[in-house]
């Protein structure tokens, strides 16, 4: 059978076989377009519990990875809205996710907060397990994905929507490690679902499926390193050892039901 989607469970383990492997895993009126990095941005965003967050202090690309925030940082507890469009824009093309918090909860609120600080800006689509899932979540920032592949687990949802394909689906190494990887069903992998792969949202469009499926890069299929990824990241290993890997350019948030 196909492997299922995982996560290593820290930085120096080594690739795993088996069940637990397969491959290493605002609110804001109305819908408007806001980004991290939005010149002069006030607005302020609310916590899980309860506390505001600006703009103004959220990661943007560009700044030193060193000043990245930990995963304890309140501007990576951010409540998701109820329901929002994560943009992103890659090499091969844009697609665009649609998030449904009320899905999963803690699920939703982990990606929002990973966009709205641009975590996803450079990362690569290391993964592609052809109709299967294509995988990604790495930032290739060693600083930022090593601090993030230890103590910045989040608790699992209960599931409630099925692995169906054009689902996003946060990779896991075993119950509540959910962290910064996440994955998109290529096709209908509904033997996920009570393996604690719980969706959070949905591509929005066919188009958006068809660019998973025909445009993003599969030649490398799942020759990456995971491991090589958190040590070595983008600069000393992907874009030295896959070169034409797909990847993303940038992100934003567009808000539809705060």
């Amino acid at each position: 059978g196909l492997p299922v989607p995982w996560r290593h469970k820290s930085f120096m383990q080594m690739r795993k076989v088996a069940i637990t492997a397969g491959f290493a895993s605002m609110c804001l009126v109305g819908a408007i377009l806001l980004t991290s990095g939005s010149p002069g941005a006030m607005e302020a965003l609310q916590t899980t519990d309860g506390q505001s967050v600006t703009t103004t202090s959220l990661f943007k690309t560009g700044e030193p990875s060193t000043d990245f925030p930990k995963p304890t940082a309140l501007a990576m507890k951010l409540q998701s809205p109820k329901e929002w469009k994560a943009h992103i824009n890659t090499n091969v093309g844009p697609f665009t996710v649609l998030v449904h918090r009320d899905w999963a909860p803690k699920g939703a609120d982990r990606f929002y907060s990973l966009v709205m600080n641009d975590f996803y800006d450079g990362g690569r689509f290391f993964r592609y397990a052809d109709n299967f899932v294509v995988q990604w979540g790495l930032k290739g920032e060693p600083h930022i994905d090593e601090m993030y592949e230890n103590g910045a687990n989040i608790k699992d949802d209960a599931p409630k929507k099925s692995n169906s394909a054009g689902r996003i689906t946060f990779a896991t190494s075993g119950p509540d490690t959910r962290s910064t990887q996440v994955f998109v069903n290529l096709a209908d992998n509904t033997f996920l679902d009570d393996q604690g792969f719980t969706p959070f949202g949905e591509l929005a469009t066919a188009e958006d499926l068809d660019l998973f499926k025909n445009k993003i890069n599969a030649e490398y299929g799942e020759k990456a390193d995971q491991n090589r990824i958190i040590s070595e990241g983008n600069s000393l290993y992907l874009k030295k050892a896959f070169p034409h890997m797909s990847y993303i350019k940038t992100e934003k948030v567009e808000v539809i039901t705060p």
